[in-house]
């Protein structure tokens, strides 16, 4: 249906409104040490590490809450720090889960040894992100997340069924069309989102300073998922089914969610569909179980 003029806009921003006020909520609740989930049983043979900040606290408790009420417990899951987290809100990461480590971005000195990727951090916070990727140490398959990506009910079928427990994969960014991801006539048509990349030890970082290299000096907002392109490309990286890992803008106008989390295996929220995240509260996400949630 056909929007009036600024209808959309007006959606959006009304949508927001109602996401901040849902995600001050979870807060309190947290903060009350009420329960947000009920804990699958099981463990995933993954590690998982992220990326995150202060300014990003809720979206990394509801990340993580999310793996573990859809997927299970994973071996380990590490926090790279921007530095900005507050020692209260490391503590009630820490006491809330006792799988995960919280520790600075610069605990490796990749950016340090590196002419080009330290370059690339006087003028980019992302370069942060590659110094952790590249310098975690890798004893199991791993799975890098952003802090605003959710899973839901299907990824515990991805993560159980053994196809992912070798190689190198990721999602592909935003398209439109979902059904062009499987046509066979561009490659291009496959772009990398670095949102979430399934990593082991095999792969290669050479791959990342030499696309690095390649830019010269001329480093945009974009290099860091250009270069994991340009590396998981050259390496033979599979692609994960986009009609499961969403990564879609669609709905940033409308009052409704486009995916529901009995569908779906992940939804990455970026920055134009960021309200979605919040804007039917913390429970919408968890609706998909029988257990109740407190």
């Amino acid at each position: 249906m056909k929007k009036l003029k600024y209808q959309g806009g007006l959606t959006k921003l009304l949508c927001q409104q109602r996401a901040s006020w849902y995600k001050k909520q979870f807060f309190k609740n947290i903060l009350s040490h009420k329960s947000a989930y009920s804990p699958n049983s099981t463990n995933i043979d993954f590690e998982i590490i992220s990326f995150s900040g202060s300014a990003s606290f809720e979206d990394q408790l509801l990340s993580i809450y999310s793996f573990v009420f859809y997927a299970g417990e994973p071996i380990k899951w590490t926090i790279y720090s921007d530095k900005t987290y507050t020692d209260v809100q490391k503590e009630i990461i820490l006491k809330k889960f006792l799988f995960v480590t919280i520790v600075d971005w610069d605990v490796y000195d990749y950016f340090r040894d590196n002419k080009f990727l330290n370059d690339y951090a006087t003028v980019s916070a992302l370069a942060k992100k590659i110094n952790i990727i590249l310098g975690h140490s890798y004893k199991h398959q791993t799975v890098y997340v952003d802090s605003d990506i959710v899973f839901y009910k299907n990824i515990r079928n991805y993560l159980t069924a053994n196809v992912l427990n070798k190689g190198l994969w990721y999602v592909p960014d935003t398209l439109g069309d979902v059904e062009n991801y499987f046509s066979t006539e561009r490659e291009s048509i496959y772009p990398l989102n670095s949102g979430l990349l399934i990593l082991n030890s095999d792969f290669d970082s050479a791959d990342i300073f030499t696309y690095l290299q390649s830019l010269k000096g001329n480093y945009g907002y974009f290099s860091e998922q250009s270069s994991f392109e340009f590396a998981f490309r050259k390496q033979g990286a599979n692609l994960l089914d986009p009609r499961q890992f969403i990564i879609d803008t669609e709905d940033q106008f409308d009052f409704e969610v486009k995916y529901d989390p009995e569908t779906i295996a992940m939804r990455h929220y970026t920055g134009p569909v960021r309200h979605k995240m919040w804007q039917n509260g913390w429970k919408w996400h968890f609706k998909s179980m029988n257990t109740q949630v407190q």
